[in-house]
């Protein structure tokens, strides 16, 4: 009988919880102006980046760059049938124009991308080690290698109403690189379109 009654609070408990909604997510993690909001609905995707250059006071302080980005979408499939796509991480050279090359090794949870865009003088490799994205959840990621080693992240794939939400938000500081900001910011936010 105790064993019964336990059963019957603990599934009070848990239809009673409400299920967190598009919006208070969004919220939680981005405050979206009403507009943004509409664009995400309909399948737009969202970005925001800042690069600022810190100037250091003293002799031999060097410059540093301090890079953010926040990026949003949803798809409007569920997100098991986004995440056969997705998790197919060496395939990305067959879905988007400037990447050349993919690679990603799984005893490693490395993942290298070869990028050439008209914005870029020269190619750019990344090495990014982030576990294949398999399931709803979230992904830490870090670039351990190349300017803008040790940029550090994460994204997430939650499901709301059967379509897929993609949130990425990434963080740098570091040593000053020869790309002006306003070039590492366009660069980045197109790269997360």
């Amino acid at each position: 009988m105790k064993f019964l009654g336990f059963s019957l609070f603990l599934f009070f408990l848990a239809t009673s919880v409400k299920a967190e909604t598009l919006q208070e997510y969004t919220n939680k993690v981005w405050k979206l102006t009403s507009s943004q909001q509409e664009y995400l609905v309909k399948g737009k995707v969202l970005t925001t980046s800042s690069v600022k250059t810190i100037k250091k006071k003293g002799t031999n302080k060097k410059e540093r760059q301090v890079f953010k980005l926040k990026a949003m979408a949803l798809h409007p499939k569920k997100c098991s049938r986004v995440l056969r796509k997705l998790s197919q991480l060496e395939n990305f050279k067959d879905w988007i124009s400037f990447i050349k090359k993919s690679t990603y090794q799984d005893n490693a949870k490395l993942f290298t991308v070869r990028a050439e865009h008209a914005l870029r003088p020269f190619p750019m490799i990344v090495h990014i080690i982030v576990e294949r994205p398999t399931k709803i959840g979230t992904y830490p990621f870090m670039f351990p290698t190349g300017i803008f080693t040790g940029l550090k992240g994460h994204f997430e794939i939650k499901e709301f109403n059967k379509k897929c939400l993609f949130f990425g938000t990434s963080y740098w500081n570091g040593e000053t690189t020869k790309i002006p900001n306003l070039i590492i910011e366009i660069f980045s936010e197109g790269l997360s379109k």
